[in-house]
């Protein structure tokens, strides 16, 4: 119980954190970077809470974009793909984290990825820093500790 409320307030911290950085004009994805790395720290039904959670908060209208359908769904799918990868636990996470991030770029707009590639990269080192971040946190406590430097 302590772990999920830990993981509620990364994720509270991520939203923050965005919303802070947006008004700079920094856009930086820290929500779903938190998402992907619990993806690996969560069991799923824990998981599906935070990405329900996560994906009202976006967009608390009932129609669901690809996009939308991208952020929620990534980190549902990492969760059942980290089984199968047999990476340590902390490269596992980063390269969930690039994946997903091409993946909702990608859904969000194909040609501004090639045209923003530089707004994408600093929402990318942003977005492996703070997930980096809370799957080291989140990892002291869990079954996951074990998988951290394993090869």
């Amino acid at each position: 119980m302590l772990k999920f409320f830990a993981g509620f307030f990364i994720l509270l911290a991520a939203f923050l954190l965005q919303f802070l950085f947006a008004s700079a004009g920094i856009a930086a994805n820290l929500s779903f970077a938190a998402l992907i790395s619990f993806a690996f720290v969560f069991e799923f039904w824990e998981l599906l809470v935070f990405a329900a959670a996560a994906a009202f908060i976006i967009n608390w209208q009932p129609a669901i974009s690809p996009a939308l359908a991208a952020y929620a769904l990534f980190p549902l799918a990492a969760h059942f793909l980290r089984r199968f990868v047999r990476w340590a636990g902390w490269l596992a996470n980063a390269a969930a984290i690039l994946a997903g991030f091409l993946l909702l770029a990608l859904a969000i707009s194909p040609g501004a990825l090639a045209a923003h590639e530089g707004s994408f990269l600093v929402d990318l080192a942003a977005g492996e820093i703070f997930g980096a971040l809370a799957f080291l946190s989140l990892s002291r406590t869990t079954r996951a500790r074990g998988a951290l430097f394993e090869a």
